[in-house]
Formats: C-alpha cells, sequence, structure tokens
C-alpha cells in the first residue's frame, strides 16, 4: 500500500516560515553588543528553534491526517 505525501507546496511554505521565524533572533544575536545582549539573543533562538520543531511536528502531522484522510 502506497503512502500519499503533502503536496510540495506545503513543504515550501513550511520552510519559507521557519526561515522567516528565524531571522528575527539571527539578527538580534548578530546586533548584540553586550554580554547581556548576547545572553538574551541566544535564549531567544533556543526558545525560537524549540518553539518551531513542536509546531513544525504537530503541522507535519496534521497535514498527514488531511492527506490520508485519518481523524
Amino acid at each position: 500500500m502506497k503512502r500519499k505525501r503533502p503536496p510540495t507546496g506545503f513543504w515550501t511554505v513550511l520552510t519559507a516560515a521557519n526561515v522567516l521565524a528565524l531571522i528575527y533572533p539571527s539578527n538580534l544575536l548578530l546586533r548584540a553588543n553586550s554580554l547581556d545582549e548576547h545572553l538574551f539573543a541566544t535564549l531567544v533562538l533556543i526558545i525560537s528553534v524549540f518553539l518551531l520543531a513542536s509546531v513544525d511536528a504537530v503541522s507535519i502531522v496534521v497535514a498527514d491526517a488531511v492527506v490520508t484522510g485519518r481523524q
């Protein structure tokens, strides 16, 4: 039994959203001048990565359920 895959448009949108969501924390880290700013920017970047990973996992499961027709 072959499994249907989400369309390539889904992966394109997901990738673009991830890149756009990481631009601000990366920019914040690059422009940091003091140690406090570096620590804050690093914390924001780490939290953003974990948040994006969880949102990506949920969206992949939902997209798979929509394509396969499961509830």
